[in-house]
Protein backbone atom coordinates (compact mmCIF):
# COMPACT_ATOMS: atom_id res chain seq x y z
CA UNK A 1 0.00 0.00 0.00
CA UNK A 2 0.96 3.45 -0.96
CA UNK A 3 1.34 6.68 2.14
CA UNK A 4 -0.92 8.65 -0.50
CA UNK A 5 -3.78 5.68 -0.02
CA UNK A 6 -5.63 7.99 2.30
CA UNK A 7 -5.22 10.68 0.08
CA UNK A 8 -6.55 8.80 -3.21
CA UNK A 9 -9.62 7.69 -0.94
CA UNK A 10 -10.67 11.61 -0.06
CA UNK A 11 -10.19 12.23 -3.76
CA UNK A 12 -12.86 9.33 -4.32
CA UNK A 13 -15.26 10.22 -1.61
CA UNK A 14 -14.88 13.96 -3.20
CA UNK A 15 -15.56 13.25 -6.57
CA UNK A 16 -18.37 10.68 -5.29
CA UNK A 17 -20.23 13.51 -3.68
CA UNK A 18 -19.62 16.11 -6.10
CA UNK A 19 -21.02 13.58 -8.67
CA UNK A 20 -24.23 13.04 -6.50
CA UNK A 21 -24.74 16.57 -5.56
CA UNK A 22 -24.54 17.45 -9.40
CA UNK A 23 -26.96 14.89 -10.35
CA UNK A 24 -28.96 15.78 -8.00
CA UNK A 25 -29.51 18.70 -8.50
CA UNK A 26 -30.32 18.65 -12.00
CA UNK A 27 -33.00 15.85 -11.09
CA UNK A 28 -34.94 17.72 -8.78
CA UNK A 29 -34.59 21.26 -10.44
CA UNK A 30 -36.91 24.38 -9.35
CA UNK A 31 -39.58 24.91 -12.26
CA UNK A 32 -40.16 28.55 -10.90
CA UNK A 33 -39.29 31.17 -13.07
CA UNK A 34 -39.99 34.58 -11.84
CA UNK A 35 -38.52 37.71 -11.63
CA UNK A 36 -38.54 38.15 -7.84
CA UNK A 37 -36.32 34.73 -7.93
CA UNK A 38 -33.59 36.54 -10.10
CA UNK A 39 -33.79 39.55 -8.19
CA UNK A 40 -30.63 40.73 -6.62
CA UNK A 41 -31.20 40.27 -2.76
CA UNK A 42 -28.03 40.35 -0.06
CA UNK A 43 -28.27 40.14 3.75
CA UNK A 44 -31.69 41.03 3.76
CA UNK A 45 -31.64 44.27 1.58
CA UNK A 46 -33.16 44.80 -1.10
CA UNK A 47 -30.66 46.01 -3.80
CA UNK A 48 -31.85 48.75 -6.38
CA UNK A 49 -31.03 47.74 -9.60
CA UNK A 50 -30.71 51.29 -10.88
CA UNK A 51 -27.24 51.11 -8.78
CA UNK A 52 -25.91 47.94 -11.14
CA UNK A 53 -26.77 49.78 -14.19
CA UNK A 54 -23.77 52.83 -12.97
CA UNK A 55 -19.67 51.54 -13.77
CA UNK A 56 -17.94 50.85 -10.83
CA UNK A 57 -14.96 53.17 -10.63
CA UNK A 58 -11.88 50.95 -11.25
CA UNK A 59 -10.01 53.27 -8.51
CA UNK A 60 -11.72 51.25 -6.11
CA UNK A 61 -10.45 47.78 -7.58
CA UNK A 62 -6.11 49.02 -7.81
CA UNK A 63 -6.89 50.58 -3.76
CA UNK A 64 -7.58 46.41 -3.09
CA UNK A 65 -4.78 45.49 -5.42
CA UNK A 66 -2.06 47.47 -3.64
CA UNK A 67 -3.47 46.83 -0.18
CA UNK A 68 -3.47 43.26 -1.19
CA UNK A 69 0.27 43.26 -2.31
CA UNK A 70 1.27 45.09 0.84
CA UNK A 71 -0.62 42.71 3.08
CA UNK A 72 1.38 39.80 1.43
CA UNK A 73 4.87 41.45 1.95
CA UNK A 74 3.54 41.58 5.60
CA UNK A 75 2.56 37.85 5.43
CA UNK A 76 6.70 36.72 3.68
CA UNK A 77 8.52 39.47 6.69
CA UNK A 78 7.08 37.77 9.57
CA UNK A 79 8.33 34.39 9.37
CA UNK A 80 11.40 35.99 8.47
CA UNK A 81 11.70 38.06 10.82
CA UNK A 82 11.37 35.29 13.10
CA UNK A 83 14.33 33.14 12.11
CA UNK A 84 16.35 35.99 10.32
CA UNK A 85 19.41 35.29 13.17
CA UNK A 86 19.66 31.87 12.64
CA UNK A 87 19.66 32.16 8.20
CA UNK A 88 22.52 34.23 7.69
CA UNK A 89 23.29 37.18 5.77
CA UNK A 90 22.18 35.56 2.45
CA UNK A 91 18.62 36.04 3.58
CA UNK A 92 19.00 39.79 4.94
CA UNK A 93 19.69 40.45 1.39
CA UNK A 94 17.24 38.23 0.02
CA UNK A 95 14.29 40.24 2.19
CA UNK A 96 16.44 43.49 1.09
CA UNK A 97 16.08 43.16 -2.53
CA UNK A 98 12.35 41.67 -2.02
CA UNK A 99 11.65 45.13 0.11
CA UNK A 100 13.03 47.14 -2.77
CA UNK A 101 10.94 45.79 -5.81
CA UNK A 102 8.10 46.41 -3.37
CA UNK A 103 9.37 50.18 -2.50
CA UNK A 104 9.80 50.94 -6.36
CA UNK A 105 6.27 49.36 -6.81
CA UNK A 106 4.80 51.76 -4.24
CA UNK A 107 6.46 54.04 -5.64
CA UNK A 108 5.49 53.79 -8.97
CA UNK A 109 1.78 53.56 -7.60
CA UNK A 110 2.18 56.69 -5.79
CA UNK A 111 3.62 58.48 -8.66
CA UNK A 112 0.73 57.12 -11.10
CA UNK A 113 -2.01 58.88 -8.62
CA UNK A 114 -2.91 55.35 -7.36
CA UNK A 115 -3.07 56.74 -4.10
CA UNK A 116 -5.19 59.83 -4.36
CA UNK A 117 -9.17 59.73 -3.52
CA UNK A 118 -11.00 62.04 -5.34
Amino acid sequence: MSDYFPVYIYFVLVAAVTAITLLLSSLFQSKKDTSVKFAPYESGIQTETHLLKERFPIHHYLVALIFLIFDIEVIFMYPWAVVAKSIGPFAFYEMAFFIVLLSVGFLYAWRKGGLQWE
